[in-house]
């Protein structure tokens, strides 16, 4: 696809919404991703990501009555101008009507009423299931004065779908609430919930999240694979080097400690600890998670949801857990005082606990514990290891091309000490939507404390100084890994920067 993404995105619009498309089902056409752009005597030019088959190509000859030419676009983009299409066309025939007003709704049966009405529905339905087709992680609805945003997030960035009117929005909101199982009449307090739903012959998992907003509503909706399919990615597919594959499998190989994932929300730390129990769970070991959702299923490991309306927390789940006679646990994240001294008890009693923390950086997971109000002197006795981790996305395989790396390019490889005499970067194509990247890989920063370490620690040093010790002992930072990334061709430094920022040191 070459040209401006904003032409050829209204361009797609405007032949979703001509005669040319209505001769077609508007379900085959998002099905294989194509779209009558125009006809002429002697040939049809459609819109599609690559060669048709053969089938959908002689459907379309016959009903557009000439031979078809293909012109690229992304099949994301083909798929939201037809979702866009329906929904307009849902909003010419007026969904509020039927005596149900968008704008001024009574009751809470008007409310299900108004969401449970069929191109309600359908809608719905075709924006979830465009937002799995597109591998998308999150999909957001955020209210505007005059509709609603729709974008998703797809290799960590957020990219627009399409908008809805503002009509339309009260509908499309109340149904995502219900089937959540949400109560659809608050709308001045935020609310979370989940659900589970088949898209293209896959179980789904939802997670939807609400707040109140200046305009109305914002919702997110996190989409989770209900099949545990991501779960099933080895612990050395995921991008990390050698040494840190090898560091982790050695920690969870203990028989007792503390071993901790650090990053921000979204930077695969549930893979990655995922990954690491199915090589770490075998007949002879006993394996209890808790979790805040179970996003993955994992053969052989007893999985316990956490449910905090009933009383059922991090923090009473792992006392439980500890009757049970583990081996290793998964506590699903360290957010506060009493599950984090838990975990750290259970370090001590013999249990190896892998969990996660919100820092910046390896070695900030110590010093958040310890704010945490875990004595230092216990962390140094328990914690074993920290794996800091980030997601970056990776060159398209398609588009991406080596060249000759730019003055500055060279100098931050050199200075985390890559000799690359050559980079990728992506032109930008269907495959990958016009941006160059396509899919994520993970870097990571492996801290296992030595004596040296665990004793500055203790005695109070500042992190500034815990840092540069760590740095000092030959640990490579997130930006030194994410380099040796772009060194090996699998990213680019834009991208590196663009996740861990310009500022950290090499």
């Amino acid at each position: 696809m070459t040209g401006d993404p904003l032409a050829a995105g209204a361009r797609l619009r405007a032949a979703a919404a001509s005669p040319l498309a209505a001769r077609f089902p508007r379900r085959w056409l998002e099905e294989h991703a194509v779209l009558p752009l125009a006809v002429d005597s002697a040939q049809a030019l459609v819109a599609a990501d690559g060669p048709l088959p053969a089938v959908v190509r002689d459907t379309l000859e016959r009903g557009l009555g000439a031979e078809v030419a293909v012109a690229e676009h992304a099949a994301g983009a083909i798929r939201a101008a037809l979702v866009a299409e329906g929904t307009r066309a849902v909003e010419a025939a007026g969904v509020a009507g039927e005596g149900v007003s968008a704008d001024r709704v009574e009751s809470v049966d008007d409310l299900r009423a108004l969401a449970a009405r069929e191109p309600v529905v359908q809608v719905v339905n075709a924006l979830l299931a465009e937002a799995v087709r597109m591998g998308a992680s999150d999909l957001h609805l955020e209210t505007l004065p005059d509709g609603v945003r729709v974008r998703v997030r797809l290799d960590g960035v957020l990219r627009d779908l399409q908008q809805l009117g503002a009509d339309f929005r009260l509908a499309v909101l109340s149904r995502l609430k219900v089937l959540a199982g949400l109560d659809i009449a608050e709308r001045r307090l935020p609310q979370d919930g989940r659900a589970r739903i088949r898209v293209a012959g896959r179980e789904v998992d939802l997670r939807v999240a609400t707040l109140p907003a200046l305009h109305g509503e914002s919702l997110v909706v996190r989409l989770l694979d209900g099949s545990g399919g991501a779960a099933d990615v080895p612990l050395d597919a995921l991008g990390f080097s050698d040494a840190v594959v090898g560091g982790v499998r050695r920690l969870v190989a203990q028989s007792s400690g503390l071993v901790l994932v650090s990053g921000p929300t979204g930077s695969g730390k549930t893979t990655t600890l995922h990954a690491a129990l199915r090589w770490r769970s075998t007949p002879g070991v006993k394996v209890v998670t808790v979790e805040d959702p179970v996003e993955y299923r994992l053969d052989g490991v007893v999985q316990l949801p956490v449910n905090p309306r009933a009383g059922f927390t991090f923090a009473n789940a792992l006392r439980a857990i500890l009757r049970h006679d583990p081996d290793v646990i998964l506590v699903g994240e360290l957010r506060d005082a009493e599950t984090a001294a838990l975990a750290v008890q259970a370090a001590l009693t013999g249990h190896l606990v892998l969990s996660t923390v919100h820092t910046v950086d390896a070695t900030a997971a110590l010093t958040r514990l310890a704010d945490m109000g875990v004595a230092p002197y216990l962390l140094a006795a328990t914690v074993r290891g920290v794996l800091a981790q980030r997601l970056v996305r990776g060159g398209c395989p398609v588009c991406a091309a080596p060249r000759a790396p730019s003055a500055e390019e060279a100098a931050m490889l050199a200075g985390a000490g890559m000799g690359a005499t050559t980079v990728v970067a992506g032109a930008g194509c269907p495959a990958c939507a016009g941006t160059g990247y396509r899919g994520r890989v993970a870097l990571g920063e492996l801290l296992m404390p030595d004596d040296a370490l665990r004793g500055a620690f203790v005695a109070g040093a500042s992190l500034g100084a815990l840092r540069a010790q760590v740095r000092a002992s030959g640990v490579p930072s997130l930006r030194a890994d994410g380099m040796r990334l772009v060194a090996d061709g699998r990213t680019t430094v834009e991208e590196v920067l663009r996740v861990v920022g310009d500022g950290e040191e090499a």
